[in-house]
């Protein structure tokens, strides 16, 4: 009883914040669940080079949906996670990255840069509004057509989660 007197303060300034951290995390928990619901069989995909693909296109592979902004710090740091996992896994992983920002945004920000996976443009929204996203960045795994994970914030694992995702094993 005398450590709860003597801390109290702290105790209550531990449980606002996981308060806070918990009213900020459980709706974008139960929004990407619901998300796997999504029939994603007619998306298509318009890249920043104008180039048209579906879900169909990618056959045999998972797909991984990264939704990005040049402003989000986040995503800056996650970027060379997903093209190093590009590079490492082309055969099995094809990773899009979009965003809703214009195309001299993006060329402007990639030009030094050493992003070689697949950049969607989604200027007018339509993808970001079907996922509802809620936050940046967001990983959508897509595997056998079907959304089978979604996390939104930056994962210092990322690399490994995917690995053991599709791989079953992290090296």
């Amino acid at each position: 009883m005398e450590f709860i007197k003597q801390n109290l303060f702290t105790i209550v300034i531990f449980s606002l914040l996981v308060i806070y951290i918990l009213y900020q995390r459980i709706p974008i928990y139960f929004a990407n669940k619901k998300m796997q619901e999504k029939d994603i069989q007619n998306l298509t995909f318009k890249t920043l080079n104008d180039e048209m693909y579906t879900i169909n296109d990618f056959k045999n592979k998972t797909i991984l949906i990264n939704f990005w902004a040049t402003w989000c710090l986040p995503c800056k740091l996650e970027m060379p996670i997903l093209e190093s996992l590009h590079q490492e896994m082309k055969e099995d992983l094809e990773i899009l990255g979009i965003t809703n920002e214009s195309k001299e945004v993006v060329y402007s920000y990639l030009k030094d840069k050493s992003i070689n996976y697949k950049i969607v443009i989604d200027s007018e929204y339509q993808l970001a509004n079907y996922f509802d996203i809620r936050g940046y960045p967001t990983i959508i795994l897509i595997k056998n057509k079907k959304i089978k994970d979604v996390s939104t914030g930056f994962n210092p694992l990322l690399k490994w989660k995917i690995k053991w995702f599709i791989k079953g094993f992290i090296f």
